[in-house]
């Protein structure tokens, strides 16, 4: 706790228009913060019988030193004051954002000078004071709208650590997400009535709106688009044609789910003429001219958008199993006034089905096979006007006919009849062409201008906008990877490093906060976190495996000796003497096996297989002498290419290791090989879950696994 006080009057100023709890103070504020903490006065002197029983060469810590801390030369961070309107002793606090403003002038954010009924130009008391750490806080929200908030906890925690310093119990505060604030009162808070929240772990419970508060609260607090939204959100079901009308220049949406991503769909919408309509699905609602995935934008014909199962956008969605129909009415340019859309509606029906065949392109929903009947057909030729194919018994009767009333396109190819060709236009920018009528959709489609309001992207094509807003465009709301709240993600990261990794502003922002690693204790970027694991991983991947004892029943480490063998096993067998050809170090060894053979080591406890306790029967020395020169070529005395291996007895600890050794590979199917399962046991002191753990964190799997 700070050991200093600080006080002062100031005059209101005009209001912050920044969201948060910090307040703005003069220069002057801060030299006096800083005059108040030196001036101070140092900690008590312990007396002697404080210290009475402190040993100085201890490497303990002074029992004075943790009850009174030595005061920091620094203020303390963050600095936290009590804010008080004189007048009816309201009271509040707050953090300081910067010290910037005139002389004997305070800003404050406009919901404090409401909340303590200030007005500009009032006089008010701020004092410093040094609040407790919190560690619960419980939020009673004003409104339902607070059930669209996608993560309580993640939104609370990155909403308060950019703006907050502090809560009061009592007060209202304003959380946004997505450019849309939600208000809460603050019911209650851990340990104090007023707490602290920079760099602490706030639990955060909310406490539900009781129903009758809710129903009043729908009809008081939601705002008149969300009620449109409401209405227009009608529910599809698969399979099933239903009918509609939209207004021209206007809306009407649908919802289908579809929790079954393995087969694509198909959206049909059958326009009754004269009329037209667009059609616009997307992934999340609302879905508009420019906001959506697919569409179809064609004037004739059927409306079919069809999604493959395999497209991305279908396929990877995670948020929700629905998909938004959008249906936008537009006034048929060949309407007479006697229809519907005279009267400013499009009649309509709509049938979604699932669909395994291949997409169907929106610029071919409506248009017509190449193939004709009886093409190559016997006794059949292609008529040489609009190219059918006639028996030729009537061809000089079909073309008569056909010259008289059809006509062919010399851009396009296509027959029409002659005073339908008046209507015929060809798009003078791409390959597009057909009826007169559809001329100035289409040039309003693709070739007309269309601009982001986010202001860095300009478009002659709708199609073109619509990808732009739902991939680059800066205004795109994104769930951020990093504090899980629904954000703008802001233009693409001016760092290369963050630019590879498809990183924006606020993702490049946000993943720059640090965490603490466990396993190396090193600060780690939140971004660089699953490469810093990865790099963990490689090193526990890559450690050398702990070499063993050769004797097949010891489980210590290897020494640096001809058998391999560890100190311990290897001692019997270590002379002063020189023996260059190891001739000593083979007949030794051949008298210990020929001993075990014969005799055994007469412990209850031996797992040897060459050992006569171990096998419950001696053998005599003829027997015994053939069966040791068998297992004392598999030592491989000399050999410096290959190990060897060795059976000797071991002691009771030994014998025991070994075999619980043995129960963790079993039990773990092989995922670790046995040196580190015995590595396991020593590190955990023999304690068979605790090896399981420390096997699981540190060391490398079984290749073959």
């Amino acid at each position: 706790m700070a050991d200093f006080s600080w006080s002062s009057s100031f005059t209101v100023g005009d209001p912050i228009p920044y969201p948060g709890d910090k307040i703005i103070l003069p220069q002057r504020a801060l030299e006096s913060l800083i005059q108040a903490h030196a001036n101070s006065p140092p900690p008590r002197t312990p007396s002697p019988q404080e210290l009475a029983n402190y040993d100085p060469t201890s490497w303990e810590p002074s029992p004075f030193d943790q009850r009174y801390p030595q005061k920091s030369r620094e203020l303390p961070s963050p600095l936290t004051f009590q804010i008080r309107n004189p007048a009816n002793r309201a009271v509040t606090h707050g953090g300081v954002r910067e010290f910037s403003a005139d002389d004997k002038t305070i800003h404050l954010p406009a919901w404090m000078m409401t909340s303590l009924n200030l007005a500009v130009s009032d006089q008010v008391m701020v004092k410093f004071q040094d609040l407790p750490k919190g560690t619960w806080a419980k939020f009673r929200p004003l409104t339902m709208d607070y059930t669209e908030i996608v993560d309580f906890r993640a939104a609370f925690e990155a909403f308060l650590r950019s703006h907050y310093n502090t809560l009061t119990a009592g007060e209202v505060l304003t959380i946004e997400q997505a450019k849309r604030p939600y208000q809460f009162i603050v019911e209650e808070l851990k340990p104090a009535n007023a707490v602290c929240i920079t760099d602490t772990d706030l639990e955060v419970d909310i406490e539900p709106l009781d129903t009758d508060m809710k129903d009043s609260n729908d009809i008081k607090h939601m705002s008149e688009a969300r009620i449109a939204k409401e209405m227009k959100d009608q529910v599809l079901k698969i399979g099933t044609e239903s009918s509609g009308k939209v207004g021209v220049d206007n809306y009407q949406r649908w919802k289908i789910d579809v929790p079954i991503r393995t087969s694509g769909i198909q959206i049909t919408v059958n326009v009754q003429e004269p009329g037209d309509l667009d059609v616009l699905v997307s992934t999340k609602s609302p879905v508009t001219l420019q906001d959506h995935i697919w569409g179809n934008f064609e004037s004739v014909g059927p409306r079919i958008v069809t999604i493959a199962a395999a497209d991305q956008d279908y396929a990877t969605q995670q948020d929700s199993q629905s998909l938004h129909i959008g249906i936008f009415g537009r006034a048929s340019s060949s309407s007479t006034g006697s229809s519907s859309t005279s009267q400013g509606e499009v009649n309509y029906s709509v049938l979604v089905q699932y669909h395994d065949g291949p997409s169907i392109p929106a610029s071919s929903s409506g248009g017509t096979s190449s193939a004709q009947p009886n093409e190559n057909a016997p006794s059949y030729h292609p008529c040489t006007n609009c190219g059918s194919w006639i028996p030729e018994r009537t061809m000089m009767l079909h073309t008569n006919f056909c010259l008289r009333n059809n006509t062919k396109c010399d851009k396009c190819g296509q027959v029409m009849k002659k005073e339908e060709a008046l209507n015929h236009f060809h798009c003078d920018h791409c390959d597009k062409h057909g009826d007169i009528s559809e001329k100035n959709k289409h040039m309003e489609i693709c070739h007309g201008w269309y601009q982001c309001p986010c202001g860095s992207f300009e478009s002659a094509q709708l199609r073109d906008l619509a990808l732009h807003r739902r991939t680059d465009c800066s205004e795109r709301f994104i769930i951020c990877r990093y504090c899980h709240t629904l954000v703008q993600q802001g233009a693409l990261s001016s760092n290369a490093r963050d630019r590879i990794r498809g990183l924006h502003a606020h993702e490049s922002y946000c993943g720059d906060r640090t965490i603490h690693c466990q396993k190396c204790s090193q600060m780690v970027s939140l971004k660089d976190v699953q490469v810093h694991a990865k790099n963990h991983e490689y090193q526990r991947q890559n450690q050398a495996t702990p070499k063993l004892c050769t004797n097949q029943n010891c489980v210590r480490a290897r020494s640096t000796n001809v058998l391999g063998l560890c100190q311990l096993c290897f001692g019997p067998y270590w002379v002063p003497t020189e023996d260059p050809k190891h001739q000593k170090l083979v007949q030794r060894l051949a008298r210990k096996y020929h001993s075990q053979l014969m005799t055994g080591c007469g412990n209850n406890w031996c797992r040897n297989q060459y050992c006569a306790t171990s096998r419950g029967q001696e053998m005599d020395a003829t027997s015994a002498a053939t069966e040791l020169m068998v297992i004392l070529k598999e030592a491989k005395i000399g050999n410096t290419t290959e190990t060897g291996k060795v059976w000797l007895c071991v002691d009771e600890a030994t014998t025991r290791k070994k075999v619980l050794a043995q129960v963790l590979f079993e039990d773990l199917q092989g995922q670790y090989v046995i040196e580190w399962c015995v590595k396991a046991l020593e590190s955990e002191r023999t304690d068979l879950e605790a090896a399981v753990q420390w096997l699981n964190q540190q060391a490398p799997r079984s290749k073959a696994k």
